[in-house]
C-alpha cells in the first residue's frame, strides 16, 4: 500500500481573507482532507516545511499541534498496515476521525468548531463563539490545559460569578453558557468525554432566561428624544437621527440601516430585505418634518464616498470581509448606544436603552394605538407571532387600572 501524509495550506481563500490549513491523507493516489482550526496569510506559511513561519502568532505552539496531528495520522496508517495489510481511505477515516477528536482539549474543540462555522459562512455564530472564548480566556489564563472533565459545575458557577463582577447580565451570561453547552454536547457525540461528566444536568441554563424588562420608550420619552436640543450633546446627532429614522421606518434594524442606499429611496418609499430573516419589506416613511430634516442632513453630510444614506460603512459592502463588516457595524452601534444613553440621561430617563430598542418602541407604540398584532408582526418583518409578542412591553399598572375602571 502507498500512503502519504502532509499538512497543507489550501489556496482557496476564506471570507476572512486567510487561507485554511488542512491535513491531507493520500492512499493509493486518492486523497482526503481533514480541516484544522487554523488559517493564515500565505506569507505566514512555509510550504516546503509544512509549517507556520515566525510571522504567525504563536507559531511554535501551533506547529507543535500540527506535528502531533500528522503523527497521529501516521500512527493510524501503521495500525491499518498491521491490522489489515490492505486498506483504503474509508478504513483510515473510520479509525482516524475517532482518534483525532479523542485528543482534543476543551479549547481545541471550541476553536475547531469556530473554524467550521467560518468555513460555512456562519459568521455571526462564529463571532458569538469567539466572544465566548475571549471571556473564558480572561477567566482562566491556563484554559489551554483544561480537558472537558474540568468543565464541571464548579467551573461554570465560578465563570458565572466572574462575568457578573464584570457587569454581565443574565442575557449575556446565557449566551456564553449555551455556547459552552453546544461544544460539550459535540464532545460527547465525538466520544471525547463520557456523558457522566456532563455538567449541565446540575448547572441550569434556564435560570438565565431574560426577565421581562421594559425595553421600549414610552410616547412621552420618545417625544423627549424628538424635542432634544442636540446642541447640548453635538456628538449624539447621528445616534438621535438614526434612532428616530429606525422608529419611523417600522423599527428598521441597525444592520439594515447601514446598508440602505440613496438609490433604494423613491420619494418617501423604499424596499429592502431584512438581513436576519430575509423577509422582503416595503416601507412608506411618514410625511413628517423630522424625516425631511434627517434626509436633508445626510444628503449634505457625506464623510465617506459610499452610496449609503447613513455614515456607518466607510466603504462599499463588497469591499468588507464578513467579519470586518460585523466588526464595523458593531463598533458604530456601540458608539451610538453610548451617545443615546447620554441624551436620555440628560432628559431624566434612566432606562438601559440601546439602539435596538427602536424596534421595541415602534412595536409597543403601535400596540398602544390599537394596531392589530398581526399587522405589527408584518411591519417588523417577523416570521412568527411569538417573536412579535416578545417585543411588546407590558402595560403599566396605571394603564391596566384605567382599562378596568372604564369597564364599569
Amino acid at each position: 500500500m502507498s500512503a502519504s501524509i502532509k499538512i497543507v495550506c489550501k489556496k482557496k481563500v476564506l471570507k476572512t481573507g486567510l487561507f485554511p490549513i488542512y491535513l491531507r491523507v493520500t492512499i493509493d493516489r486518492k486523497s482526503t482532507f481533514y480541516s484544522t482550526p487554523y488559517s493564515c496569510k500565505l506569507s505566514e506559511w512555509n510550504s516546503a516545511q509544512s509549517e507556520f513561519t515566525i510571522k504567525f502568532r504563536n507559531h511554535l505552539s501551533f506547529n507543535k499541534s500540527l506535528r502531533k496531528l500528522k503523527d497521529d495520522a501516521s500512527d493510524t496508517v501503521d495500525l491499518l498496515e498491521k491490522k489489515y495489510g490492505q486498506y483504503n481511505l474509508i478504513h483510515f477515516d473510520k479509525y482516524f476521525s475517532l482518534k483525532e477528536k479523542k485528543g482534543f482539549s476543551f479549547i481545541e474543540l471550541f476553536e475547531k468548531e469556530i473554524q467550521i462555522f467560518k468555513d460555512n459562512d456562519q459568521v455571526n455564530y462564529a463571532s458569538s463563539m469567539g466572544n465566548s472564548i475571549s471571556a473564558l480566556r480572561k477567566f482562566k489564563t491556563d484554559l489551554d490545559q483544561y480537558a472537558f472533565e474540568n468543565i464541571d459545575f464548579q467551573f461554570l458557577t465560578d465563570f458565572e460569578n466572574f462575568l457578573r463582577k464584570r457587569g454581565a447580565n443574565d442575557g449575556g451570561i446565557g449566551v456564553y453558557m449555551r455556547n459552552i453547552r453546544t461544544i460539550y454536547n459535540k464532545a460527547i457525540n465525538y466520544k471525547i468525554v463520557q456523558p457522566q461528566f456532563y455538567p449541565f444536568r446540575e448547572f441550569k441554563i434556564s435560570k438565565f432566561k431574560k426577565r421581562n424588562i421594559r425595553k421600549a420608550l414610552t410616547e412621552v420619552e420618545f417625544k423627549s428624544l424628538l424635542d432634544f436640543d442636540i446642541s447640548t450633546i453635538p456628538a449624539a446627532k447621528n445616534a438621535r437621527f438614526l434612532y428616530i429614522f429606525s422608529f419611523y421606518a417600522r423599527g428598521m434594524n441597525f444592520t439594515d440601516l447601514a446598508e440602505l442606499k440613496w438609490s433604494d429611496l423613491d420619494s418617501n418609499h423604499f424596499n429592502y430585505v431584512r438581513n436576519k430573516t430575509e423577509v422582503f419589506l416595503k416601507i412608506k416613511l411618514p410625511n413628517l418634518p423630522i424625516i425631511e430634516e434627517i434626509l436633508k442632513f445626510y444628503k449634505l453630510y457625506r464623510p465617506f464616498e459610499t452610496p449609503y444614506i447613513f455614515p456607518i460603512l466607510k466603504k462599499n459592502l463588497d469591499l468588507y470581509t464578513a467579519e470586518e463588516l460585523i466588526a464595523r457595524k458593531d463598533s458604530v452601534r456601540c458608539y451610538y448606544n453610548i451617545q443615546l444613553k447620554k441624551m436620555l440621561k440628560s432628559c431624566g430617563i434612566e432606562k438601559n436603552i440601546t439602539f435596538y430598542t427602536a424596534r421595541h418602541t415602534f412595536a409597543t407604540t403601535a400596540l398602544r394605538k390599537d394596531v392589530n398584532i398581526n399587522i405589527i408582526k408584518q411591519s417588523l418583518g417577523h416570521k412568527r407571532i411569538s417573536t412579535t409578542e416578545s417585543y411588546l412591553d407590558d402595560f403599566l399598572d396605571s394603564e391596566v387600572d384605567q382599562v378596568i375602571t372604564n369597564m364599569f
